[in-house]
């Protein structure tokens, strides 16, 4: 088994309550400074609307006869729709959200989606968790290479709050960073507690041998130990935390009543993924789909509520994301089969209202006869890390790899509010290519003359090598690492300016 595969295991069976025993060591701490500028308390939480969701059955169009013809069964009659313009209505199961709308709470992003499309569910999530492009398999996350930018040394010097919460499922990939992962799985914060707790060994007088394995042990350990710091941390935030409203009695709203309890109480975690499964409507779609879109706009209108009595309001955000949408037709079992694009919805008072792009245009398809995209969905995850959590584009695009246009869906943003970091102090940006094989170069800005040390740090942060630049003038310096004397693993490149750190992961692959 590949390494990041035994450490997502690892973290998967601790957090899901496997009677397994978790270790602790102590841990070093090194002075490994962050490379962003993520300094605000804002959080956002992300449902997946799991299997694919119908966007036609959604937003109806209501004044498009092709819509009627290529659904004799499926569709829903313009009498029976919610309608919010003279073109296009709400589900009828969506009401409970009709106020959020009416009171500017809502906003709808039309198309979403991402170019050559894959209509498998498997590879389709893989391509929203990773941001990848349709013909890339990354083998991390968004989510995951943003949280590595802030914190490159995690798990050592880790915050004193999980970077992200996911509910119920055991796929981290969204979190997953070069080696380890931010993710934290959530099912229920007191018998999660109480296993991880009960499972606790300390290991003091119990230290890894040295040897290849006994690194890997200790690699280990910190994950384990992380995951029983956090325990700690989400229980007490659990049983501190409120809520003031009766949330239905539905899967989704547990879910985002247990994350107003979180909030609540305390926990400053930026991020939190939750699902609802069901949308893969291949037969007999009337009911189910309007059944789930009831239970999800029930438990979304609740939590809105639950945040703005609490006083918390403009924190939060809330946006739905499913992996694709569906076909025009129906199909021959009352249904709809797998599609490419379809509307995303945020909620939340800082959501800003109304529509983004145009009711899909059902005259002018795909090759394949499905719906065009107007936009990528890394445009709505570039417009988070930018307007939401108010860091600088450069870092939207790093994470990518590629520049995103942001959607004006915020209506408050930090991007405009906070000033975008420029080159005026010393930083440095990602190393790249990484993972690397044979040499990665890593690009820093001096703001001014000063003498420069490059080290190279192995996985525990001991240092392995020092470079001696000598001093240096003001402005945008390289430096280019050579592996052909380092074995496959996992380093840090620190470059030491006038006396401030500033420290990129990287991975060694041979």
């Amino acid at each position: 088994m590949k390494r990041r595969d035994f450490i997502k295991s690892s973290i998967a069976l601790s957090l899901l309550g496997k009677q397994v025993p978790l270790f602790a060591y102590n841990r070093a701490k090194y002075t490994l400074q962050r490379s962003t500028q993520w300094d605000t308390d804002r959080i956002v939480v992300l449902i997946k609307l799991n299997g694919g969701n119908d966007g036609l059955n959604t937003i109806i169009p209501t004044n498009n006869d092709v819509y009627y013809e290529k659904r004799p069964n499926l569709a829903i009659n313009p009498s029976d729709t919610i309608m919010i313009s003279d073109e296009m209505g709400f589900h009828p199961s969506m009401s409970p959200v009709i106020s959020l709308y009416q009171n500017e709470k809502m906003g709808i992003i039309h198309g979403v989606g991402y170019p050559d499309p894959n209509l498998s569910h498997f590879r389709s999530s893989d391509i929203w968790v990773t941001g990848s492009n349709s013909n890339e398999h990354w083998n991390t996350g968004w989510l995951g290479r943003l949280f590595q930018l802030e914190y490159p040394d995690f798990p050592d010097n880790s915050p004193e709050f999980p970077l992200a919460i996911q509910f119920k499922s055991a796929n981290l990939l969204e979190f997953q960073m070069d080696g380890t992962n931010a993710g934290n799985m959530v099912f229920d914060p007191e018998v999660m507690y109480q296993i991880v707790t009960g499972n606790y060994v300390p290991s003091d007088n119990d230290p890894p041998p040295q040897t290849a394995g006994g690194d890997e042990l200790s690699f280990i350990r910190e994950v384990d130990l992380n995951t029983f710091e956090y325990s700690g941390i989400i229980y007490d935030s659990a049983i501190n935390g409120t809520t003031t409203v009766d949330y239905p009695n539905s899967n989704i709203s547990t879910q985002l009543a247990l994350t107003s309890k979180l909030i609540s109480g305390g926990l400053n975690t930026p991020v939190y993924r939750l699902s609802q499964s069901g949308y893969d409507t291949h037969a007999n779609q009337l009911g189910t789909h309007a059944e789930l879109l009831s239970d999800v706009c029930e438990a979304v209108q609740a939590f809105i509520t639950d945040m703005e009595n609490q006083g918390l309001q403009d924190r939060v955000l809330v946006m739905t994301t499913s992996e694709f949408g569906r076909r025009v037709e129906d199909n021959y079992s009352n249904g709809t089969d797998h599609g490419t694009s379809g509307p995303m919805m945020i909620f939340g008072s800082q959501a800003q209202s109304g529509f983004f792009g145009n009711q899909p245009d059902l005259s002018n398809l795909d090759q394949n006869e499905n719906l065009l995209n107007q936009f990528d969905f890394r445009q709505l995850y570039s417009t988070l890390i930018t307007d939401w959590f108010g860091l600088s584009q450069d870092v939207a695009e790093t994470v990518f790899q590629s520049p995103f246009e942001t959607i004006p869906f915020i209506r408050s943003p930090l991007s405009t509010i906070k000033p975008i970091p420029v080159a005026s102090t010393f930083k440095i940006e990602p190393a790249f290519p990484n993972p690397f094989n044979p040499a990665t170069q890593i690009r820093y800005h001096l703001p001014k003359k000063s003498s420069v040390t490059i080290r190279v740090l192995d996985g525990k942060g001991c240092e392995l090598k020092s470079y001696l630049q000598g001093v240096l003038q003001e402005g945008d310096h390289t430096f280019i690492l050579q592996g052909n004397d380092l074995s496959s693993g996992l380093y840090f490149l620190q470059v030491e300016s006038g006396g401030n750190a500033l420290t990129q992961k990287v991975t060694l692959l041979k």
